[in-house]
């Protein structure tokens, strides 16, 4: 019986694999996988790193060995949706429900492959793999994987890293540099009159949250929106915040800011100097500058997560840049905040790397024959977010990122179309078909 996309949609949907650092996904998903790809006759195990799992599978042996990399943890739902998002919902073409798009729809097409293979019994070592901690920066999954690969004999000479979309040959990627900046309450009291501000962050054509995938002077990030408003009333001082802070690569959908406006007919408050001038401070460290590679997708400086722990406040920014300098990043940023806000601690980690590999590599313009073949219009361009294509460049790899169409990544009502996920299995497909050509083992 032929697999049904839907249905092996509709069942990973299902599979609550929300990966935000406090929960990790269950065994269930990624036994389910494994399932799929020993019915189809590939050798399946299932890794394990700190308590992170990631599905292995491979058949076949030959001049070559291609990697297939995706991964079934999703990011928290947020609020808004039109439905569960555990629940597959479908209209015409369109499936919703969180992961669909990123990634489990990419699942879905390696499965799909898997069963093209057993079929086609290709001359060389074809791998598949579905981690679990892509969303949390994938060193526990990709990353070990990695390692053991290198270990085992079986590093790939070619990785298509199935997490990407719109059927585009994904070739350029920038680094994530994740940066914490910690600073003490300092508690002070005032007269005035207290106002409630809300901000909301908007995205212009798309209702996706991923960080990586903001615009600058199209989009609006609600917290950098609500340090304007600081900027446009100097006088205002902040006595809490609170938003929708769900993780370091989701743009909060709203926050609220408790502000207070001076005035001797007012009331008593006490308000927060420290979280005030860190507020006030997110314009000029979102426009910090400091050297780049060429990037199409710029810089993204986003405050995404402000938290308190005891008399410390936490701000998590994440960053997007085409550099692997996290020294330079940390010095224009101490000089952004200087003589703004007392610095408890400023930390910038430099991120595992950028991906920037050869548009007119072998694998690539594999990738343009078997997308021409198949009749799909595509661009070779560079991604929006990151992905564990990094672990592998790093390593040299012949490699590019894929994946079905679909959008609103990480955001509500997050969707992929059923029809890509059967054509970008046929794309793979075909891929492999070209590079043993191209090999000769044929």
């Amino acid at each position: 019986m032929k697999l049904d996309p839907t249905d092996l949609l509709e069942t990973l949907i299902s599979f609550d694999t929300r990966n935000d650092g406090n929960t990790k996904p269950e065994k269930e998903c990624p036994e389910f996988i494994s399932g799929v790809l020993q019915n189809y006759g590939f050798h399946s195990e299932i890794l394990e790193s700190n308590g992170y799992f990631t599905v292995f599978a491979r058949r076949g042996h030959g001049s070559f060995k291609i990697l297939f990399l995706a991964h079934f943890d999703v990011v928290p739902f947020g609020d808004g949706w039109d439905s569960d998002p555990l629940k597959l919902r479908i209209e015409g073409d369109r499936a919703y429900g969180r992961g669909t798009c990123d990634d489990k729809g990419n699942v879905v097409s390696l499965l799909l492959l898997a069963e093209k293979i057993a079929e086609s019994d290709f001359p060389c070592t074809v791998m598949i793999a579905v981690s679990g901690d892509e969303e949390l920066g994938g060193r526990q999954g990709a990353g070990f994987l990695k390692e053991y690969l290198i270990k085992q004999g079986l590093f790939p000479d070619h990785v298509v890293v199935a997490d990407g979309s719109g059927q585009n040959i994904i070739h350029r990627r920038r680094n994530i540099l994740p940066t914490f900046i910690k600073v003490k309450e300092e508690k002070q009291k005032i007269r005035g009159t207290k106002e409630t501000i809300r901000v909301e962050t908007e995205t212009y054509g798309t209702n996706t949250r991923h960080s990586a995938y903001l615009r600058f002077g199209v989009d609006r990030h609600a917290m950098i929106a609500a340090s304007k408003y600081l900027d446009l009333n100097p006088q205002a001082v902040v006595e809490s915040v609170k938003g929708a802070f769900l993780k370091g690569n989701v743009v909060p959908d709203w926050i609220e800011m408790e502000v207070i406006h001076p005035s001797e007919t007012g009331s008593d408050y006490t308000y927060d100097s420290a979280l005030t001038n860190l507020m006030r401070s997110l314009l000029p460290i979102t426009r910090i500058a400091f050297p780049t590679h060429p990037s199409d997708m710029g810089t993204n400086i986003c405050p995404n997560i402000l938290s308190k722990e005891g008399d410390l406040w936490t701000l998590y920014i994440d960053i997007r840049s085409m550099t692997n300098d996290d020294e330079s990043i940390k010095l224009a940023m101490e000089n952004a905040l200087k003589d703004r806000v007392n610095l408890f601690s400023l930390q910038v980690h430099p991120g595992i790397g950028y991906v920037d590999c050869d548009p007119d590599s072998q694998l690539i313009k594999a990738a343009r024959w078997a997308l021409e073949k198949e009749g799909i219009p595509y661009r070779v361009i560079e991604g929006f977010g990151a992905s564990d294509s990094r672990f592998f460049a790093g390593e040299g790899a012949d490699l590019f990122d894929f994946g079905p169409i679909g959008d609103n990544v990480h955001g509500v009502n997050e969707w992929v179309s059923i029809e890509s996920l059967r054509t970008t299995s046929e794309v793979y497909h075909t891929l492999i078909d070209v590079l043993i050509r191209k090999s000769g083992s044929l």
